[in-house]
């Protein structure tokens, strides 16, 4: 499937992924550049529509790669605000105790790295010397997880978050603030799957999922390349 395959709605209201999306993965989280054209295309975009950047990370963690200050969703749904500006967290006290709790117990293996996130934390087990043997004990590590929580099993990181709040209930919630657009997302991880079934039944809904994998969104695109031609089409429409 190419860009030119997937429609553009003349009322639209864009949901961006960074990782994966707007930037390539790379090993590093801390140079996840995104692509030279996604900048002046994104500021180009939010004069015309309205525009969210939904990511995972920590907004304030986006500040080093997205300079205007963008309205936003971060970890995953548990956040929202701006890029540059304030962020509010949604996340009961008695979600935060737990996720306190599953970050002292993290299992202590080499090449297991636990990424801060504020009031959450991701696992990464990229680097593990023995990677089955880190799966396993993160998956004995989650099996006793609190039932306020959920876990996210994503690539080669596993995430805790607050049951009931994903990017799903994020979209959602924000398209109620802007009635008569059609929803367009542009996703590549196991989180935007979320978002993805959220916006099924959204009649002309444009779901896109980057890269491979089994997915409910509506298109494909290979990469950052590809999505940065297919919103280029947005700014000439």
């Amino acid at each position: 499937m190419t860009s030119d395959d997937i429609p553009i709605p003349s009322s639209p209201i864009l949901f961006l992924d960074y990782d994966g999306t707007l930037a390539p993965i790379v090993p590093d989280p801390t140079r996840a550049f995104p692509h030279p054209a996604a900048p002046g295309l994104l500021v180009e975009l939010e004069q015309r529509h309205p525009l969210y950047i939904v990511t995972g990370r920590h907004l304030k963690a986006l500040e080093s790669f997205i300079d205007e200050p963008y309205p936003a969703i971060g970890l995953h749904g548990m956040q929202e605000g701006t890029i540059h500006g304030d962020v509010t967290d949604l996340i009961s006290d008695e979600a935060r105790a737990a996720l306190d709790r599953m970050r002292h117990s993290v299992p202590n293996l080499t090449g297991i790295v636990v990424e801060p996130k504020g009031p959450t934390f991701a696992v990464h087990y990229r680097d593990a010397v023995d990677e089955e043997a880190a799966l396993e004990a993160l998956e004995i590590w989650v099996e006793p997880l609190p039932s306020v929580l959920d876990v996210i099993r994503g690539k080669k990181v596993y995430e805790v978050r607050p049951r009931g709040v994903s990017k799903g209930t994020a979209v959602r919630s924000l398209m109620e603030r802007h009635p008569g657009r059609v929803p367009v997302y542009i996703g590549d991880d196991t989180t935007d799957e979320d978002a993805f079934e959220a916006l099924v039944d959204v009649p002309d809904a444009v779901t896109i999922r980057v890269g491979g994998g089994e997915t409910v969104a509506r298109y494909h695109l290979g990469g950052p390349d590809d999505v940065v031609e297919y919103l280029s089409r947005y700014v000439v429409a």
